[in-house]
């Protein structure tokens, strides 16, 4: 059985949050997976310069709680993400900034990651990519933790922590993915390629405000109430799906990823702290 941590929140109060997630990680065994100065990187979703109350980016108060987390726990903090456009330290710092990372990570002591480079690694596993371009401060980190958002998106119909490390991949070269594998079979298949490769160690999904309709960046806020984590992005995600009312069946995603045995199904998936039946949106 998988498990994965699940608890209501009602909103983005920091000590709030941060109970959340010291109780998520404490029944999850979290700790057990660190040690005294291991290098963390914390992948949110940046996708765009947006005000986190549009509910298209990571809420940075979850990514600080998660942060503090690690620090707490002997970790050496870095937050990392490459959005739309160019891949350039003017830009990075731009988007740190007006998404309320720089904030937080003045007042909690994160690194923010201003290096732009990044190489390119063979992806053995893969069966629509073999090889990937990453950006460097994924492929140095000694784990890597995956704070995605709750949202519907346009194309995948769920966005995640499997779509999540996308972001993973620089810039530019995200179009260059979408004209690879202009097909949605094909586009969704190459991603559960890539969160295979990069494996992250912890997932958290920020589903207090989800987005709803044109996701990523189109749709609207909606009010779940919750967050979800666990070890394995398929497990989290299919419990983030049965939230907002999809059937991970349907999900592209999901499918690849059950077909090559990462992704449980949900009677697999042995949930830990609140019923799940308490917060599914209703429609």
């Amino acid at each position: 059985m998988e498990e994965v941590a699940l608890l209501g929140c009602r909103g983005y109060e920091f000590e709030e949050v941060k109970h959340v997630i010291d109780e998520q990680f404490r029944v999850l065994g979290i700790q057990k997976m660190l040690r005294d100065g291991m290098n963390v990187v914390i992948k949110p979703n940046l996708v765009m310069k947006e005000v986190p109350e549009k509910a298209s980016i990571t809420h940075p108060v979850v990514t600080a709680a998660v942060g503090c987390w690690m620090k707490e726990h002997g970790a050496n903090v870095t937050i990392a993400e490459s959005p739309g456009g160019m891949y350039t330290s003017v830009l990075l710092k731009s988007l740190y900034r007006e998404t309320g990372y720089q904030e937080i990570a003045e007042k909690y002591g994160f690194r923010l990651n201003m290096d732009c480079s990044y190489r390119e690694i063979r992806a053995p596993k893969g069966e629509r990519s073999k090889r990937f371009t990453v950006i460097e401060p994924i492929l140095k980190a000694d784990l890597i933790v995956d704070v995605a958002k709750l949202k519907t998106h346009c194309m995948t119909m769920l966005s995640a922590t499997v779509k999540n490390m996308f972001g993973a991949v620089p810039g530019l070269m995200k179009p260059e993915l979408h004209c690879r594998f202009p097909q949605k079979q094909d586009f969704c298949e190459m991603l559960v390629d890539l969160c295979e490769l990069l494996s992250p160690s912890i997932c958290v999904l920020d589903g207090i405000t989800a987005m709803e309709g044109n996701g990523p960046t189109g749709g609207s806020p909606r009010q779940v109430g919750v967050i979800v984590s666990g070890k394995n992005p398929f497990a989290v995600d299919v419990i983030g799906a049965k939230l907002i009312g999809m059937d991970p069946e349907s999900i592209l995603m999901l499918q690849s990823g059950k077909r090559r045995g990462l992704c449980p199904s949900q009677e697999e998936i042995c949930i830990l702290g609140d019923a799940l039946e308490k917060y599914v949106v209703n429609y």
